[in-house]
């Protein structure tokens, strides 16, 4: 990666912003055991634009600060929606642009169903795998039935607004 200038860290901070309001927003289904976080669709943009990986996690702190869970989510939430972001860069290294494109929502499910089921299953006093399936269950919803398919759409499209920025390239 290349170092990043001022228009990757606006970028950055519309990811975040977005993030951000997008699971604030829609709070009732963003936060807990039982949850669609639709920001979650967000996950793909590192494999395209890896300066996203920063909005992701910064905007991930954000909405963490209003969900209810308290520290553990803030912290370790933001820290796994990091990892899952680095890890979905990642997935963009992988020589066949086909395998790629579908292993690129599976961090973000994976890191979130494991790792949020942590401490949420502490939180609420459930069955860690229990929880990792609830999670699961969201996260495939929103990076695999959303985000793939915009994924596939960013790929695909050779003009427009974020591929003429050419961000963190």
């Amino acid at each position: 990666m290349n170092k990043w200038g001022a228009r990757d860290i606006a970028f950055a901070g519309i990811i975040a912003a977005l993030y951000a309001v997008l699971t604030i927003s829609l709070a009732p289904i963003s936060y807990g055991v039982y949850q669609i976080r639709i920001a979650e669709v967000l996950t793909i943009l590192p494999f395209v634009y890896p300066v996203a990986m920063i909005g992701l996690f910064v905007g991930c702190l954000v909405a963490n600060i209003f969900g209810g869970n308290g520290l553990p989510d803030i912290i370790f939430g933001s820290l796994l929606t990091l990892l899952a972001g680095y890890l979905t860069y990642l997935t963009s290294k992988i020589r066949s642009r086909k395998i790629s494109l579908i292993l690129a929502p599976l961090p973000p499910v994976l890191i979130n169903a494991f790792g949020v089921a942590v401490y949420l299953s502490l939180i609420t006093d459930m069955s860690y795998l229990f929880v990792v399936q609830m999670v699961g269950i969201g996260q495939l919803v929103a990076c695999y039935g959303l985000g793939l398919p915009l994924l596939y759409y960013l790929v695909s499209k050779k003009i427009g607004f974020l591929n003429r920025l050419s961000l963190g390239k």
